[in-house]
């Protein structure tokens, strides 16, 4: 019996495919164009699987460590729901000035690691070329 492949493996096979020389000559070059679009929103997509809760879980860490683990704890049930809603609250507080003068430092290394890690899922070759990913 051999192993299942993972979501992120199958992307990655379905997009090398969509990729390959021969399928790409035997279509027009607007389809060609879309084909490549698909590839590269499984690409993204492999990497948000792979990348998986560890990067809500860090998000949820940066903004504990800004706000409290209490205050993030209790923003909501799940991790994905915390998240939402202390990012909202994020840019709430950035947009009224709430966390200026001491918070500064802090909501800035918050903001770079978001960076980053969107980045790394989006567009890594862009991370790498912006020196962002030696941060």
């Amino acid at each position: 019996m051999h192993p299942r492949p993972d979501a992120p493996a199958l992307l990655d096979v379905a997009r090398e495919t969509l990729l390959d020389e021969e399928t790409l000559a035997a279509v027009p070059d607007a389809v060609r164009y879309r084909l490549r679009m698909a590839a590269n929103a499984m690409a993204i997509a492999a990497r948000e699987v792979r990348a998986g809760d560890a990067d809500v879980e860090r998000h949820l860490a940066l903004l504990g460590d800004l706000y409290g683990a209490d205050v993030v704890e209790a923003a909501g049930r799940t991790p994905a729901e915390r998240a939402s809603a202390m990012q909202r609250r994020l840019a709430r507080d950035i947009r009224d000035g709430v966390l200026d003068g001491a918070c500064a430092p802090g909501v800035r290394a918050l903001l770079l690691e978001q960076v980053r890690r969107r980045l790394a899922v989006s567009n890594p070759r862009h991370l790498r070329a912006s020196g962002l990913d030696e941060g």
